[in-house]
Parts: C-alpha cells; sequence; structure tokens
C-alpha cells in the first residue's frame, strides 16, 4: 500500500483519517494526488478515487454516488466544484 520510504505527511494523514477528514494541499506538482492514490491503495481507475475534472466523476458527486464498501474515498480538484 505505502511505498518503502514514505513521504513524510503519510504517517500523520494516516493516522488522522482513523478519526476524521484529511484535506490535503499544496502547490501544483508536488505530488498531492500521488500520495492520495498510495493511500488509497490504488490508482486513477479505483472505484473510491473521483477527479472533478472527469465529467463521469462529477455527475456521481454530485449524486452521492459513492461506493458503499469503501471506507476511504479520495476526492481530487474538488475545489473546482
Amino acid at each position: 500500500m505505502i511505498e518503502p520510504n514514505p513521504r513524510y505527511l503519510t504517517s500523520a494523514i494516516l493516522s488522522d483519517l482513523k478519526e476524521k477528514m484529511v484535506f490535503l494541499s499544496g502547490p501544483r506538482q508536488v505530488g498531492k494526488t500521488t500520495l492520495a492514490l498510495k493511500i488509497l491503495g490504488g490508482d486513477e481507475s479505483h472505484p473510491a478515487y473521483f477527479n472533478w475534472d472527469d465529467e463521469k466523476d462529477q455527475k456521481r458527486i454530485l449524486q452521492g454516488e459513492f461506493p458503499p464498501e469503501e471506507k476511504l474515498l479520495v476526492f481530487d480538484e474538488v475545489h473546482k466544484y
């Protein structure tokens, strides 16, 4: 799930996810999506990954169509909403 040498934020994020939502922000191209996908344990095709830049994902978000079996959901680019 997590890379052998995780980013310095990984352990803090994993700890916080046990009890609350986590919002990850930062400058462009620093690896926010990559880190979120590694924590999710998948890639952009994972059913719990939603990207606001994808029209299909936009519709699913707006309709509240989330996979009930997933304990963790990743919403990418939602600030554009």
